[in-house]
C-alpha cells in the first residue's frame, strides 16, 4: 500500500514545498496523489493560468481540464513530484 511521506520515495519532500512553491505552509494544497506521485498546488491561487500544469498534470492522472470552467482550471504554481524526481510545470 501506497502512503504519502511513509514511502523512501517521499520521505521529507513535504517539508521542501513551502519554499519550491514560495508560499506559506499553511497555503500548500495536495492537488492529487498516487502511486509514485504527488500533485501540489497553492490553494486559491490567483494566479495566471497555467496550461503546461493542467497538461502535465491530466497526462499523470487522467483528469481533464475544461478551461471554461473556473473551478477546473489550475492557476500559478504547480509541484509535480515523481518518485525519485521533481518537475514544476
Amino acid at each position: 500500500m501506497w502512503t504519502p511521506g511513509l514511502t523512501p520515495e517521499f520521505q521529507g519532500a513535504a517539508d521542501l514545498v513551502p519554499g519550491l512553491l514560495r508560499c506559506s505552509p499553511k497555503l500548500v494544497d495536495v492537488l492529487a496523489n498516487g502511486p509514485g506521485y504527488i500533485v501540489y498546488s497553492v490553494f486559491d491561487c490567483e494566479d495566471e493560468i497555467n496550461p503546461a500544469a493542467m497538461e502535465v498534470v491530466g497526462k499523470l492522472t487522467g483528469q481533464s481540464f475544461d478551461i471554461e470552467n473556473e473551478d477546473e482550471i489550475l492557476r500559478g504554481p504547480v509541484l509535480v513530484v515523481l518518485a525519485g524526481h521533481t518537475q514544476t510545470p
